[in-house]
């Protein structure tokens, strides 16, 4: 049953991807793009991905799962649920800025509200929040090599994706980004050098 579910959450956090890809012809009322980061095909993504699956079954066959316990599946579902939440709310924050590749268009906005208060990249925390929960659930060698391959893949992403937009935005990002961590949400106000928070 915890398998199914985990393949269900990923299955469904795909098709709502490839669904949103599909959309990404721009409303007039956006404009022209000013900044890119480097993205390969979608061919070559595509080509990527079917392999990375086609590895990790492998894996997943030849040595199976290492052990099952309830309260780490639970713990490892409850993570994949966050995730799932978090990455429609963040989705819904951007609107019309969401793609899924790097890109900053003239007038775009810094977004600011809902997650993006507490972090600059809530989608990649809540695919992390995905892989660990399935690694958690599922623990296996084929797992663990999809969430540590994820989790590198997602930190470059972060780094060209972070050049465009302070490229792009400018000081207003680099304030922004002096104020919202980039992945690990900060619970307590920052203090000033009088020890106020700000």
């Amino acid at each position: 049953m915890t398998d199914g579910l985990l393949v269900t959450a990923w299955v469904a956090l795909s098709i709502d991807s490839l669904f949103l890809a599909r959309r990404e012809s721009r409303p007039a009322m956006l404009g022209p793009v000013i900044e890119r980061g480097w993205h390969p095909r979608r061919s070559v993504q595509g080509l990527l991905l079917a392999l990375a699956i086609a590895e990790a079954a492998v894996v997943e066959v030849l040595s199976g799962r290492l052990f099952f316990r309830p309260w780490l599946a639970c713990l490892g579902l409850a993570l994949v649920l966050a995730g799932l939440v978090l990455h429609a709310r963040a989705r819904r924050a951007l609107g019309p800025f969401w793609t899924g590749i790097i890109e900053v268009r003239v007038g775009q906005p810094i977004v600011q509200y809902g997650p993006y208060a507490r972090v600059r990249h809530p989608i990649y925390l809540a695919v992390l929040l995905l892989a660990a929960g399935s690694l958690a659930a599922h623990v296996s060698v084929a797992t663990a090599c999809l969430a540590v391959g994820l989790a590198v893949g997602l930190a470059l992403k972060i780094r060209v994706e972070e050049r465009a937009l302070r490229g792009a935005l400018g000081e207003a990002y680099d304030r922004y980004a002096a104020r919202v961590p980039a992945l690990v949400p900060r619970w307590l106000p920052r203090r000033g050098a009088t020890g106020t928070p700000r």
